[in-house]
């Protein structure tokens, strides 16, 4: 540990684009942990980012949220996500070539997401490290990526997607635990999630409906974008239906924005909902990175829509992590299975798991130590 303190301070940068919260939640799990010892710069177009801003100017602010530490608080570098194309790769580049940095992390786009890191990165004269979320083989395969990440990227995380992705047979390949933003010993105290979500002083049983995805729905006054809406209203069908089906279960649906058809009363608004999760004896969602590997590290069963994405492949996540559905019908039968086969209250279990974040910085210093 000492060796460790002994490193030069660093100031690592973290390529974050995309639209939803996976890019940016990652990219804050890894960075409120490498900002104990580096200074972290996240670059973000994510429309969620207002919303996680805003969540920081709560007073007092949620212990751990960004990781405060020995040398300083994350720094969001945000990119306005209405930008055109042009524009995003134009501020990308600018902030890439003008900053003075010792790591570029891009996650899960070796090339950028409007392939502006392409043209770049032969410029950079740091070490890159590519965090290397699924992506769908078509798309690696037409852009050439192994070939370009094989050149341009000293190393190549895989944060608990298994050895199945489509680069993970490169020679800089490694692989850690899923990345999550509360380790086992940060979640919220149950009586304070208690309190957030509004649940009875002896609830029953409780499920929850994760309404996050691509993006999340827009907040009141920030304008269009987010989910869409055929997804935003599955999800408020969805906690409508499952209170009426189940009375006599405690049915919240967890989201920025309270989606259609969602009776107000059974909504909660929270960051980082892994916080939240922790209460549900099942959760329903989509199968994007973030609910996927924070159910499985909770132990919760995760019952999940595989939504069609550009670049994910939910439906491998969803055959292998969760139960996968495609009706409101078939998640509400689903749900009463599950929740008769559930053999404890779910508030006493133990919660024990390993947040690869952890691994990571110690993999990325390493790679910047021996560039």
């Amino acid at each position: 540990m000492n060796g460790q303190r002994d490193r030069p301070r660093q100031h690592w940068v973290i390529y974050a684009l995309g639209g939803g919260w996976g890019h940016l939640n990652r990219a804050l799990a890894l960075g409120r942990i490498a900002v104990r010892r580096h200074a972290v710069t996240i670059l973000t177009n994510s429309s969620c980012v207002e919303y996680v801003l805003e969540r920081l100017d709560l007073t007092p602010r949620p212990p751990s949220l960004l990781g405060k530490g020995e040398r300083g608080d994350v720094c969001l570098e945000a990119i306005a996500p209405d930008l055109s194309r042009a524009e995003t790769c134009d501020r990308v580049q600018k902030f890439l070539l003008q900053t003075k940095y010792d790591c570029l992390i891009v996650d899960t786009f070796p090339r950028g997401l409007g392939g502006e890191l392409a043209e770049i990165l032969p410029q950079l004269q740091v070490p890159r490290i590519l965090v290397h979320r699924d992506l769908n083989p078509q798309y690696v395969q037409a852009k050439g990526l192994a070939e370009f990440v094989e050149q341009h990227f000293e190393q190549i995380l895989v944060p608990g997607e298994g050895y199945e992705v489509p680069l993970a047979y490169l020679p800089q390949a490694q692989h850690t635990a899923p990345w999550l933003i509360r380790s086992a010993d940060e979640l919220m105290p149950l009586d304070q999630a208690r309190s957030l979500l509004r649940l009875p002083t002896n609830p029953t049983q409780v499920v929850i409906i994760c309404a996050s995805g691509s993006a999340p729905p827009s907040l009141p006054g920030k304008g269009a974008g987010g989910l869409g809406s055929t997804e935003t209203q599955l999800f408020g069908t969805l906690t409508y239906q499952l209170h009426q089906a189940l009375p006599e279960v405690t049915v919240r649906c967890l989201s920025p924005q309270c989606p259609p058809q969602c009776p107000p009363e059974l909504w909660a608004s929270h960051w980082p909902g892994m916080d939240c999760l922790q209460m549900a004896d099942v959760v329903v969602g989509g199968a994007g990175y973030n609910t996927t590997y924070e159910c499985a590290a909770l132990k919760v069963p995760l019952i999940s829509f595989a939504f069609k994405r550009l670049y994910d492949r939910q439906a491998r996540r969803a055959q292998q992590h969760s139960y996968e559905v495609c009706s409101v019908t078939e998640a509400i039968a689903l749900v009463k299975a599950l929740l008769q086969q559930a053999a404890e209250p779910r508030q006493q279990r133990q919660l024990s798991y390993t947040n690869g974040v952890f691994r990571a910085v110690e993999l990325i210093e390493s790679a910047i130590a021996g560039s």
